[in-house]
């Protein structure tokens, strides 16, 4: 079964496409965090388990950003460049003779003709700047290429170079190995300063894209501070490098290793072996090879064993980092740390008492610091070199090397360098004085102690007592605080419930007005219905009342045309068919009155709440003539022309139909009311006019009545669905109407109810129910 990691990296490569390399750098941070933090073996993984050109391109790609060309294990192989090379020459990709590039300089590195591999990888990334793809791989590698040329000074140049190029073009991937190739060299020189400025540089790029590397940079830094002589510092970035690396579960190999330097540093000597220990613990994802690790820690646990005075104890660990730097040709910088192996002999050699073993390899070690253009090794090591031969008593020597050592020191920062040189012969004439005053100052501390211990026994007694009477005063004034804040509470607790007994009656009082209102709304709702409900019947009524007037002079007349001795038959035919006639007329309007009733019944009963199909078309005509003709009941000289356009075919709505028919009545007398208000401005030629129309709007049923009233301001069109609104006078509105109406159509129905407007020319209301 193949690890969890790989099936995150599958999944992660599936989501960047083939035109993942500059991706990386415009998606979000979690995303980038997670590209540049897969892990090569992960990929190789996925990579064996692809079969397509795209897909294997795409890893392949994926495999050469996140890998170092040369350098450690994990390099890139010259197979997976070629391969690389061949897919995007295969696929027209532009980045392929880049590739090839890529490929040439890793044949001739391997082949070690250093020079022209480097001049090959130069051309490499060149070629990638070109195309606008990043080349963090081939960046971070050259460093290793300049050094192993011993070319300090071209590395430094063609860094600064591309440096300004990437800022111009804000490429923060390919600043950071800049950054990091800078300060390598800065601290190489011992210009810690601008070093640590370089380190906190890269810092900040890798916060945002490779949370790993981040980490480790907190321990460059770290190690920044300790050889700049800042422990305190170092411990504090160094601190923050391990728990970031442990969250992680990355190899904390690195922070350690500094870290137990520094301890060693601060002759803390038990912190630094237990460091040690930590170092070798194996990590889950591992980034360098455990024997590496172990020529380092070896190395440095004998350096601590011999400053502790056990060098028979730091022997074979000495032996055992000896024989893993043979065999693995370790050199003094091996990039997980410094190996400073020769001076670690040198130091045991002087504590055995072999001066012979210790110069040979003092000087080992200047000779490789030297070859290494390690400015601080070699004003380290010139200065054991000068310890060494004044112990010896060879005044030559010592001097030789004490004045090649204030050179040095001269050449990095010539008053800090003297500083150094005077405190340490300072240190070296005072410890003759400390030692023939150490006697005298003893005898003296001696007297002063006894006289001590006797204003101790004094002052302990009156300390006591003092502490007595301050703890009886801190009592009683927490005691009569505790009083005050007793009744403090008391009193606010009563305020607090006043308060709250005025809020409840409050609260009361609104409900009971907001129920007022609310039946306010209701009764003149159901007023407007009544008064449209009574002339709908009164006109059957009417006619009702009419023809049985005609019909009992008709039976009169007939009645006396009877009584004449020759009676008119054709008269009697013709008043008989007349009384036919009328009674089929009261008959229809009968029933029309009946009919009247019946439906206002059917509203009545259906307004328990429960949804039926209703007929909108019907209900929008009912309740027109009801609002019309309630209306007119109050104002006989109130006309409009009224214009309805109903769809034919409309599906019926699945809904309450009285509170459907509530909305509509309050529609139609905001709209009668508006139109009524124009006309009564009298305003020439203007005629009334309410419209209703229905229609079908995909699975949704329109409702428009529009009028050519007054028009709603557009100050207020906002706030005519709020409750308790009203733009009528005070009497003559509740402003409950169209927030009720609203609450009916959206909570009740799932509607919408939406309002359009013109001031002067009037207003529209569509309702939306669904069909």
């Amino acid at each position: 079964m193949l690890p969890a990691s790989f099936y995150r990296v599958a999944a992660w490569l599936v989501l960047l496409g083939l035109s993942h390399g500059p991706l990386a750098a415009q998606t979000p941070s979690a995303s980038r965090h997670r590209y540049w933090e897969a892990r090569p073996d992960s990929l190789r993984q996925v990579l064996a388990t692809q079969r397509a050109d795209t897909a294997r391109l795409r890893t392949l790609m994926h495999l050469a950003d996140v890998s170092i060309i040369v350098g450690n294990e994990t390099d890139l192989k010259v197979e997976e460049i070629m391969e690389t090379a061949d897919l995007s020459t295969r696929l027209h990709r532009p980045e392929r003779r880049a590739y090839r590039l890529m490929a040439s300089g890793k044949q001739l590195y391997n082949a070690h003709d250093l020079s022209h591999a480097l001049d090959t990888l130069q051309a490499a990334v060149v070629a990638f700047d070109r195309q606008g793809r990043l080349a963090y791989g081939l960046l971070y590698a050259m460093g290793s290429l300049f050094s192993e040329l011993r070319q300090p000074e071209a590395m430094r140049r063609y860094y600064q170079a591309r440096l300004v190029y990437y800022q111009q073009r804000g490429a923060t991937e390919s600043m950071a190995p800049c950054y990091l190739a800078l300060a390598g060299y800065c601290g190489a020189q011992g210009d810690y300063n601008q070093a640590l400025s370089y380190n906190l540089q890269a810092l900040q790029c890798y916060r945002f894209f490779d949370g790993n590397t981040y980490n480790n940079q907190l321990a460059t830094i770290g190690s920044r501070y300790a050889r700049w002589g800042n422990t305190a510092k170092a411990l504090h970035y160094l601190q923050q490098a391990v728990a970031g690396l442990q969250r992680r579960h990355d190899d904390c190999f690195y922070a350690y290793d500094i870290m137990a330097e520094v301890y060693v540093q601060r002759h803390e000597y038990p912190a630094a072996l237990r460091t040690l220990d930590q170092a070798l613990v194996l990590p889950k994802h591992p980034y360098l090879s455990l024997a590496l690790k172990k020529a380092l820690v070896f190395t440095l646990r004998s350096a601590v064993l011999v400053a502790q005075g056990h060098p028979a104890l730091a022997q074979p660990f000495l032996q055992a980092a000896q024989h893993l730097a043979d065999s693995l040709h370790l050199p003094l910088n091996t990039g997980a740390g410094t190996l400073k192996l020769n001076a670690t002999w040198a130091a045991y050699d002087a504590a055995r008492g072999d001066a012979a073993g210790a110069e040979a390899h003092w000087l080992a070690a200047y000779r490789q610091a030297r070859e290494a253009h390690s400015i601080p090794l070699r004003l380290a090591y010139l200065r054991a070199l000068t310890r060494f031969y004044q112990q010896q008593g060879q005044p030559a020597p010592a001097a030789r090397y004490a004045v090649a050592a204030l050179a040095l020191a001269d050449s990095l920062e010539a008053r800090e360098g003297a500083l150094h040189v005077a405190r340490y012969e300072i240190e070296q004439a005072d410890r003759a004085q400390t030692a023939r005053i150490a006697g005298l100052r003893q005898a003296q501390q001696q007297d002063v102690a006894r006289a001590r211990r006797q204003r101790w026994v004094l002052g302990a007694v009156l300390t006591v007592l003092a502490l007595i009477g301050g703890f009886s005063f801190l009592l009683w004034r927490s005691n009569r605080r505790q009083q005050r804040a007793n009744a403090l509470l008391s009193q606010q607790k009563a305020e607090i419930q006043t308060q709250r007994d005025q809020t409840t009656q409050a609260l009361t009082e609104l409900r009971t007005t907001q129920a007022q209102l609310i039946q306010k709304e209701k009764m003149a709702s159901l007023g407007e219905l009544t008064a449209g409900i009574a002339h709908e019947i009164q006109n059957p009524l009417n006619f009702v009342n009419n023809f049985s007037e005609v019909s009992s002079e008709l039976l009169a007349e007939l009645a006396d045309e009877q009584a004449r001795p020759t009676p008119d038959t054709e008269l009697e035919a013709e008043l008989v068919g007349d009384l036919r006639q009328n009674m089929a007329k009261i008959t229809e309007h009968g029933q029309r009155a009946s009919g009247i009733v019946r439906g206002m019944l059917e509203h009545s009963r259906a307004s328990t709440g429960e949804r039926q199909a209703t007929d909108v078309n019907a209900l929008c005509d009912e309740y027109l003539r009801l609002a019309y003709h309630g209306l007119r009941a109050k104002d006989k000289t109130f006309n409009a022309e009224l214009k309805t356009d109903f769809a034919p075919a409309l599906p019926q709505v699945e809904g309450v139909g009285a509170d459907l028919g509530r909305v509509l009545l309050n529609l139609f007398n905001n709209a009668f009311y508006a139109v009524q208000q124009r006309q009564l401005a009298g305003e020439p030629g203007y005629m009334p006019t309410l419209s209703v129309q229905t229609e079908q709007v995909g699975k949704q049923v329109h409702i428009r009545v529009s009028d050519n009233g007054t028009g709603i301001p557009e100050s207020v069109r906002a706030k005519i669905f709020q409750p308790f609104f009203t733009t009528k006078p005070t009497g003559e509105g509740t402003g409950l109407g169209l927030s009720l109406a609203h609450d009916i159509i959206a909570q009740g129905h799932g509607g919408t109810l939406s309002a359009e407007s013109q001031p002067g020319q009037g207003t529209t209301f569509t309702i939306t129910l669904p069909a």
